[in-house]
């Protein structure tokens, strides 16, 4: 598949998280800090925790959920964050998508509303001779400080490239625009073998240890990952989709509960898990992936 007809398939999305840290540097305790201890000026920094770090870990988790969520459903692209998605796999990752940002935004709500308002009553008490009411920002300033933004845009290609200058020069910027790009769905495709790797890999060892001790996500995350690799798999390539259905027929479709009271199943599993493992090696030496 060429790079133009991907842009027919797929679409590059780009994740900002921001949130409020809850600390601030006091630069007279970092003073004194260094100056008790005859240290140089840059030797130490005192950083205030304003609230209780268990007041913020719920909008911590919710925000991280979102972004493990965007990384799952996503590949690498550019550097700077930007993300392939196919546009098959967009309709399912937008509904959970949407969902765990109104639970992000729930959690900011209810610490906001309750958890603020309750550390800033007592932070007089809990920061001693460290309090600063000026370090408290109102609820109201404070919550644009939490924000999650989900940019979209087209994948384009050199055939999108207008500046005016003159051909040759246009020949060839156009040349190394269809380079770069090829080399980021090179780039693309190696994190799909490497996931497929990295999770059958680390069901193998679980299976071929008779003693080691394994979660349900050690099941769990072989059937998600059958489920999600069709939507990462942006050039349809055969080998990718040969190696996503023996995982599917070979290792899913068992319980993390039949598996541990079953020995032998786990043994034969095992075995499945190693057959795969060998016949992906060789598809990702060819892709240029280490297996």
């Amino acid at each position: 598949m060429s790079i133009h007809t991907l842009t027919e398939r797929a679409m590059v999305m780009n994740l900002s998280i921001s949130l409020w840290q809850g600390y601030r540097l006091d630069k007279e305790a970092s003073r004194q800090v260094t100056a008790s201890n005859g240290a140089a000026s840059d030797a130490a920094r005192v950083n205030k925790h304003l609230v209780p770090k268990e007041y913020l870990a719920p909008v911590v988790t919710a925000a991280n959920a979102v972004r493990t969520h965007f990384y799952d459903n996503t590949l690498p692209w550019r550097d700077n964050g930007d993300r392939l998605m196919t546009r098959k796999r967009y309709m399912a990752f937008i509904e959970t998508h949407e969902r765990l940002v109104g639970e992000f935004k729930e959690a900011v709500d209810r610490f906001l509303t309750i958890k603020y308002p309750s550390a800033v009553e007592q932070a007089e008490f809990r920061m001693g001779d460290l309090h600063n009411p000026n370090d408290y920002p109102s609820a109201s300033e404070l919550r644009y400080r939490f924000r999650i933004n989900l940019d979209i845009d087209a994948l384009t290609t050199s055939n999108d490239f207008r500046v005016q200058i003159d051909k040759e020069h246009v020949d060839k910027v156009k040349a190394a625009m269809e380079q770069a790009a090829e080399q980021r769905v090179q780039g693309a495709m190696q994190d799909v073998w490497k996931r497929l790797a990295t999770t059958v890999g680390n069901f193998f060892e679980r299976m071929d240890t008779p003693d080691a001790v394994f979660r349900d996500s050690t099941v769990n995350n072989l059937a998600e990952l059958v489920e999600l690799i069709p939507g990462l798999n942006v050039l349809d390539d055969p080998d990718i989709e040969l190696v996503r259905r023996q995982i599917e027929q070979k290792l899913t479709g068992i319980t993390a509960k039949d598996i541990r009271k079953d020995p032998a199943l786990r043994t034969e599993l095992a075995g499945e898990a190693k057959a795969i493992m060998d016949h992906m090696s060789g598809f990702m030496k060819a892709f240029g992936a280490s297996a």
